[in-house]
C-alpha cells in the first residue's frame, strides 16, 4: 500500500542518512529543493523500498536532477522523472547495467539518470552497442566507431541546416544512422555510457562540444576533446556544483569518494557560516578542510572569515604550523632535484628529456654544453649521467652555481663509468655548497653508430640531493618586545650606531616574526662584546617549539620553525646589543594555505588538477587579513 505524503515527508526529515545524502549530493538550480523533495517523496510513496540502499541513492539522484526539467534531445519534450526512476530501478534489478553502477553514490548517479536520451533510446543503446565496447572502460569511446563525422548528410544538406536530420527526432539510433559533427558525437557517447549506468555529460569547448564520462565508474575521462580540461564547461541544461568548469566534476568526485568525511565537512561549514561565534569560525573551517580537502566550498568560506574577522595570531600559528613542518620535512628528503627542472643546452632540441628521461638528447656539435636550473638552492650528494648509445664525452667539466658564481666542481676524472658499450651510466660524487644550477661543458665526443653525426648524447641526468628554501635576512616587521622597552626598536633598525640596553641581570627580548618562519640561525651584534650568557628559544603560539640553545653567542646555529624568537639574557649586570638578526625563510599566511590546498590533490600533474589548484590559489591570493 503506498505511503501517504505526510508520512513519507516525516520519514525523510527523521532519517539522518537519507537527509544527509540529499543535502550533500550536489547543488540544484535556482535552489529548487522543494521540487527535489516533492519528487523524492512521490517516488518513495510508490516504492517504499527506495528508503535505503541503491534505490535510495537512485531516488535522490532523480529528485535532485529532475527538480529542473530534463529535456529530451530527440524531440524537446520533458522526460518523466518517475518513469526514469522506475526504469533504472528495474534495469538495476535485471542486471543489465555495468557493475560500477551499483557502487555509484547519489551525486554520480545524477549524471546517469539525467540522460537526454529517452528511456527507449537507452534500451536501443544496450541492444546495439558494438561488442568490443561493452565494457565500462570503453563504453564512452564507442561513439567514435558508431557515429560518422559528417558535415553533410547523404542528400548534401548541411549539418547547420534544420533539415539535416530530415525533420525526424534526433534519437541515438538516428544519430548513428545519419552521423553528425562534434555535438552529435559527444551526445551519443554520453547517452551510450548512461544506458549502461556510467555517468557522462557533454561539455562545451570554444567552438566545439566534447564530453566527459566516468570511466570504469572511478575516473572522469575527457573525450572527443580538442581544448583540454581548462577550456571545458558544463553544457547548458545540465546541473553542476560549485562552478561550471568541467574540472569541478573531477574535484567533487574526489570529495564524494569518502562520503562520511565530505558530509562531516559540510556540517562543519554550515556551523561556521551561520551558528558559531566569529572567534571559532577559522578553526572550524580549517579543521573541516583537513577532514575533506576537496570540499571547494570551504575555501570561499575560509577566505571570507579571514578577511572579515580578525583571527588571533597565536591561533593561526598553532593551527597552521603542522603544514610548515611537513613542507620543510618534505623539502629535506633526498631525491632527484633535477627531475622536471628547466634545461638549456647548446643544441636546444629535446633538451627537456635530460631532466625527465624516457628518450634522448643528442648534439652534432664537437663541443657542447647542458645546463640544469634546479629552481633553488640544493645540497648535492651524487650525480649520475645516463649516456646515449656510444656518444659519451671523454673530456668534460661540471660547474655549479654557488652564491651566484659558477665554480668547477667535477670533471671526467671523477666519473665511474659503467662497463657497457651502449647507454652506460656514469656516477660522480657530490660537492659542498648550496647549488642553484649545474652546467656540463663537454668535449671529445664519439659519433653515434646509427646516424654517424651525433658526438654527444644523454638519456637523463639524475642529481640526488636535498632542496633548501631561499634563505634571507629576515627583517622583523612587527614590534619587538623586551624587558626594557626604551630603545628596543634599535634591535631591528639596521643602524649600526644605535643599540638597546638591558638593564636587569635577567633580561629578555621577544621578536615576533611574519607568521611562521623556517630559521637557520640567529645573529647577535653586540655593542661592546658578548655580555653574560644567552638562551635562544623558537616559539610557536606562545610555546617553545624547538630545542633551546644556551651559551655565549654572536651567532646561534639553530634550525627550526618559529613564529617568535625569545632570547633570555643572564649572568651580566647589563646587556648592550646593536642588532639581532635572523636568517631563514618565512611563510606568509597565503603561502601556508597554498601548501594546505595542494595536499588535497594526489597528482598535481593531471591537467584538471592543475586548473583546480590555480583556481584555489586565486581565492587564497585574494585573502586580505589587513582589513
Amino acid at each position: 500500500m503506498p505511503l501517504g505524503q505526510y508520512e513519507t515527508t516525516e520519514w525523510l526529515l527523521n532519517d539522518s542518512e537519507a537527509l544527509e545524502i540529499l543535502l550533500t549530493s550536489g547543488d540544484v538550480d535556482d535552489d529548487k529543493w522543494k521540487e527535489a523533495i516533492d519528487i523524492l517523496v512521490k517516488i518513495i510513496r510508490q516504492d517504499p523500498s527506495a528508503k535505503s540502499g541503491l534505490k535510495l541513492k537512485l531516488a535522490i539522484a532523480i529528485g535532485l536532477t529532475f527538480s529542473t526539467d530534463v529535456i529530451s534531445m530527440a524531440d524537446g519534450s520533458s522526460i518523466d522523472a518517475i518513469k526514469r526512476y522506475q526504469n533504472y530501478a528495474a534495469w538495476a534489478d535485471e542486471g543489465v547495467l555495468f557493475e560500477p553502477f551499483y557502487s555509484l553514490n547519489a551525486w554520480q548517479m545524477r549524471y546517469v539518470v539525467g540522460s537526454w536520451a529517452k528511456d527507449e533510446e537507452l534500451v536501443w543503446a544496450r541492444a546495439n552497442v558494438l561488442d568490443d565496447f561493452r565494457d565500462p572502460n570503453k563504453i564512452g569511446s564507442v561513439t567514435h566507431s558508431m557515429v560518422e563525422y559528417n558535415l553533410y548528410n547523404d542528400d548534401g544538406i548541411s549539418v547547420q541546416d534544420a533539415g539535416y536530420y530530415y525533420g525526424k527526432p534526433v534519437t541515438l539510433e538516428w544519430i548513428h544512422t545519419i552521423g553528425g559533427v562534434c555535438g552529435a558525437i559527444s551526445k551519443f557517447g554520453s547517452g551510450m555510457a548512461q544506458a549502461f549506468g556510467i555517468p557522462a555529460l557533454p561539455v562545451g569547448q570554444p567552438g566545439h562540444c566534447a564530453f566527459i564520462w566516468l570511466r570504469n565508474g572511478t575516473e572522469w575521462h575527457l573525450d572527443n576533446d580538442i581544448s583540454g580540461w581548462g577550456e571545458s564547461t558544463t553544457h547548458t541544461g545540465i546541473q553542476y556544483s560549485w562552478k561550471m568548469q568541467a574540472p569541478f566534476f573531477a574535484l567533487m568526485n574526489e570529495a564524494q569518494k569518502n562520503p562520511e568525511m565530505y558530509r562531516l565537512s559540510e556540517k562543519m561549514r554550515c556551523l561556521a557560516t551561520s551558528f558559531v561565534e566569529p572567534k571559532y569560525k577559522f578553526r572550524l573551517l580549517e579543521r573541516a578542510g583537513s577532514i575533506c580537502p576537496q570540499n571547494y566550498a570551504l575555501w570561499h568560506e575560509l577566505s571570507k572569515v579571514l578577511t572579515e574577522y580578525p583571527v588571533d595570531r597565536i591561533v593561526l600559528q598553532t593551527t597552521l604550523v603542522s603544514y610548515v613542518q611537513e613542507e620543510e620535512k618534505a623539502r629535506k628528503v633526498r631525491k632527484n632535484v633535477a627531475f622536471k627542472k628547466m634545461v638549456t643546452a647548446s643544441t636546444p632540441q629535446n633538451a627537456i628529456v635530460i631532466a625527465e628521461g624516457g628518450s634522448e638528447w643528442a648534439s652534432a656539435e664537437q663541443e657542447a654544453w647542458v645546463q640544469i636550473d634546479l629552481g633553488g638552492p640544493c645540497s648535492i650528494n651524487e650525480l649520475n649521467i645516463h649516456w646515449w648509445g656510444t656518444s659519451y664525452s671523454n673530456d668534460y667539466d661540471v660547474y655549479a652555481e654557488i652564491d651566484s658564481v659558477f665554480v668547477k666542481v667535477l670533471s671526467r676524472d671523477n666519473e665511474v663509468r659503467e662497463d657497457s658499450y651502449y647507454n652506460p651510466w656514469g656516477e660522480l660524487p657530490g660537492w659542498d655548497g648550496k647549488t642553484n644550477k649545474v652546467r656540463f661543458e663537454m668535449r671529445q665526443g664519439n659519433l653515434d653508430p646509427w646516424y654517424g653525426k651525433y658526438y654527444f648524447g644523454i638519456r637523463q641526468i639524475v642529481i640526488m640531493g636535498t632542496e633548501h628554501a631561499v634563505s634571507d635576512f629576515i627583517t622583523f616587521s612587527l614590534p619587538i618586545q623586551s624587558s626594557n622597552v626604551e630603545g628596543v626598536s634599535a634591535l631591528a633598525d639596521g643602524n649600526p650606531d644605535t643599540y638597546w640596553s638591558g638593564l636587569k641581570k635577567k633580561s629578555w627580548v621577544s621578536i615576533p616574526l611574519d607568521m611562521l618562519c623556517a630559521l637557520d640561525y640567529i645573529t647577535l651584534d653586540w655593542h661592546k662584546g658578548i655580555q653574560g650568557k644567552q638562551k635562544v628559544n623558537y616559539m610557536v603560539g606562545g610555546k617553545v617549539y624547538s630545542e633551546s640553545k644556551r651559551g655565549k653567542f654572536t651567532a646561534v646555529s639553530l634550525e627550526g620553525i618559529a613564529g617568535n624568537v625569545y632570547i633570555t639574557l643572564v649572568k651580566s649586570k647589563k646587556y648592550e646589543i646593536n642588532e639581532i638578526g635572523a636568517h631563514g625563510y618565512c611563510y606568509s599566511l597565503n603561502d601556508i594555505l597554498k601548501i594546505k590546498a595542494k595536499k588535497g590533490f594526489k597528482d598535481l600533474t593531471l591537467s584538471y588538477n592543475e586548473y583546480l589548484i590555480e583556481d584555489i590559489f586565486l581565492i587564497i591570493e585574494n585573502i586580505d587579513v589587513t582589513k
